[in-house]
């Protein structure tokens, strides 16, 4: 909203027959008006321009801000900001994955009572395979954000790891529940408490439709990549 701020330019109290001048300042932007009798001025704060460090990069907004999930654009004031990351899972497994797969794979063998690998998860129950399929649909959806806002924006990184943090913050009791049978009952019991976490440390929730449920579980993977989660079986180790 705008603040009006009422000044008079002339040390002298304006005749009663001196009309009105309003003027409009918006943002940071100069106002002249020298020797103006009973001047208003009307202050309007820049939405257009978003807040940028010396080199021109973009802050996370600190106010509600849309994102179009199908074209990957913020809308941020009069500028319209690309993701450039987005990563799709392919079939063969990157070495950058290994830290939370082998950690499925840890809870899959358990539950099967057999060793699985990496390389033997095709041939797992298709329920298995299903479900590994989803996590890495969730991870690779995560770190496409995180990728992605590291570049667009100055605080990008810094407001991330406050996510990843506030994440954790939510779904460590339920992780340390030592009432949980198997680690797959863990995995399952975390990935259902994040979904009804209220993520609000970081900016990037400004960013209306950027975190949803996917990356909200997708952060869980992320956070056994960063060693906070050691594993959803043995969480002694």
């Amino acid at each position: 909203m705008a603040s009006e701020i009422q000044k008079n330019e002339s040390a002298q109290v304006p005749s009663a027959s001196a009309p009105l001048t309003q003027v409009n300042q918006y943002g940071d932007r100069s106002v002249h008006a020298n020797h103006v009798e009973n001047l208003s001025i009307n202050v309007f704060e820049n939405q257009g321009s978003p807040s940028v460090d010396e080199n021109g990069t973009p802050y996370t907004p600190l106010t509600p801000t849309r994102y179009d999930p199908t074209t990957r654009v913020i809308y941020l004031g009069n500028e319209e900001i690309t993701l450039p990351v987005q990563l799709i899972p392919q079939s063969a497994l990157k070495t950058g994955e290994l830290p939370y797969i082998n950690a499925l794979c840890e809870v899959y063998a358990e539950k099967i009572n057999n060793i699985v690998t990496a390389d033997t998860i095709n041939s797992l129950p298709s329920r298995y395979r299903k479900d590994f399929a989803n996590q890495r649909m969730a991870y690779y959806s995560a770190e496409s954000v995180q990728r992605s806002v590291r570049e667009v924006f100055a605080d990008g990184e810094q407001q991330f790891k406050a996510l990843k943090q506030d994440a954790f913050d939510g779904i460590s009791d339920t992780y340390y529940d030592d009432r949980h049978a198997s680690g797959y009952d863990r995995l399952r019991a975390v990935l259902d408490k994040i979904t009804s976490t209220t993520l609000s440390k970081s900016t990037l929730i400004n960013i209306a439709g950027l975190i949803g449920n996917l990356e909200k579980k997708g952060i869980c993977h992320i956070l056994v990549n960063d060693d906070v989660i050691k594993s959803w079986v043995n969480i002694d180790e």
